[in-house]
């Protein structure tokens, strides 16, 4: 109901409707599946909740800077990791389909922004600039992604999923830590340990 809310609130009618016609067509998977099968949200319906958690922060992050689109914003944040529903096998103990592994979650969804454009007759710089945001959301080459981001929202599209991320993994490795005590390595924050302080529970 929340991510539904978000797309009510989109005002440019090209992004709203690529963005709810792929969101329906993926809406059960996307329910349900982890965001990944490791690192963070990789637990059933991860991904829903990682979008939600991305919204909510991008539309705190607006309201300090207004001069940011929303729709654009918004829709990216929706959409980035939505090919992970053909990337993945399922909700549950999640491995990598031949799709998958063969052309990932970021091709797979710059693909089907196009083919959803061309069903709903859209044509227009919006399209070139979601599948952009889809791109470039990884921020480096290192890091996977085909594209930097060249375009400010994606630019924060890159931050507000890494800091989800991000988040996700420390709370959960500090919620198995005790106070006065180090945390376990996290391979996937430079395998570092992290500190839990006495005054923290």
């Amino acid at each position: 109901s929340k991510i539904t809310q978000y797309i009510f609130e989109m005002k440019n009618p090209n992004i709203q409707r690529i963005t709810r016609h792929l969101l329906k067509k993926h809406q059960q998977d996307f329910l349900q599946f982890p965001a990944a099968t490791k690192n963070h949200h990789e637990f059933v319906s991860g991904l829903a909740f990682h979008v939600v958690s991305m919204l909510d922060l991008a539309k705190s992050l607006c309201q300090l800077y207004p001069s940011l689109d929303r729709d654009l914003l918004y829709a990216g944040i929706i959409l980035h990791d939505l090919g992970k529903t053909t990337e993945l096998s399922g909700p549950l103990s999640p491995s990598y389909t031949i799709t998958g592994q063969l052309l990932g979650h970021i091709s797979i969804m710059v693909n089907e922004i196009g083919q959803a454009a061309e069903e709903l007759g859209i044509q227009g710089e919006e399209v070139t600039v979601l599948q952009h945001m889809v791109l470039s959301h990884h921020g480096k080459h290192e890091w996977g992604s085909p594209k930097q981001p060249m375009i400010r929202e994606a630019e924060l599209l890159h931050y507000i999923d890494n800091i989800d991320a991000k988040m996700n993994m420390l709370d959960r490795v500090l919620s198995r830590t005790k106070p006065g005590e180090f945390s376990e390595r996290v391979f996937a924050l430079d395998n570092r340990s992290f500190y839990k302080p006495t005054f923290i529970k």
